[in-house]
């Protein structure tokens, strides 16, 4: 994640997610000893697809590495996240945060401001609630955005906040974030650390299932009260102050 980063030095990533084969696993076992002999016969395509087009919420684990001015490992087994930092003096990863846990709100918000013109009035009516200080907490809220979706997410998971990858309807419909290898596993993440996950309908993200590996979707994540506000821009409960000012 972020490769296009790379060559500015700025931060990068690793994202992954495990899940159980089940099923497909069996199957193609049997195959395999059915077919003992022929190298070919190891595990067809469609398993493989069944295997790993699963929702978020069937995951057993997922994480990130955090290729920065330090080497962050960030993972979880399904309970609690746990965060280790590379020592460059002994070579190992050395745990730095135990038991992960994102603040319940934040004052900062993370996403491309650039494709604005395209984004649906929900997300639009929140942001400008919260820069402008009139949302829930009267606060206003800044914009920190690096590009790189780990580097964002990391920082929201220690600061709170949100982050949030909108549709596009101008350029890009669907997002720009792979749901099974990006969106998911790092909902999975943040679902551990106590935040949450959605798409742009207010649905739970963990539990959209991708149909194609490359699937993109909105996303939005981070802290849980500043989710369950968003949620209601996004579900056309509450709309603008300055729009209900205007009218």
């Amino acid at each position: 994640d972020g490769s296009g980063n790379a060559d500015a030095s700025i931060c990068t990533g690793t994202v992954f997610g495990v899940f159980e084969r089940g099923n497909a696993d069996k199957k193609n076992k049997q195959q395999h000893n059915n077919q003992e002999n022929d190298a070919s016969a190891d595990y067809d395509e469609e398993s493989l697809l069944e295997a790993v087009l699963q929702p978020a919420n069937k995951m057993r684990a997922a994480g990130y590495c955090l290729y920065s001015s330090a080497t962050v490992l960030v993972f979880t087994l399904g309970s609690s996240v746990y965060g280790f930092t590379l020592d460059p003096q002994i070579q190992e990863f050395v745990l730095t945060h135990d038991k992960l846990t994102i603040p319940s709100r934040g004052n900062v918000y993370s996403c491309n401001e650039a494709n604005s013109e395209g984004w649906q009035s929900g997300w639009k009516d929140y942001l400008r609630n919260i820069k402008l200080g009139k949302g829930e907490t009267q606060e206003r809220y800044a914009l920190r955005y690096v590009g790189s979706m780990v580097g964002d997410i990391h920082r929201t998971l220690l600061y709170g906040g949100v982050f949030g990858y909108p549709s596009d309807q101008l350029h890009k419909p669907q997002g720009n974030l792979q749901i099974l290898y990006k969106s998911s596993p790092m909902a999975f993440v943040v679902h551990h650390a106590g935040g949450k996950a959605m798409d742009e309908l207010g649905g739970n993200l963990l539990d959209k299932r991708p149909e194609r590996i490359h699937q993109k979707s909105p996303c939005f994540m981070g802290s849980p009260k500043d989710m369950d506000e968003l949620k209601q821009y996004l579900t056309g409960l509450r709309k603008s102050l300055t729009t209900d000012n205007q009218e």
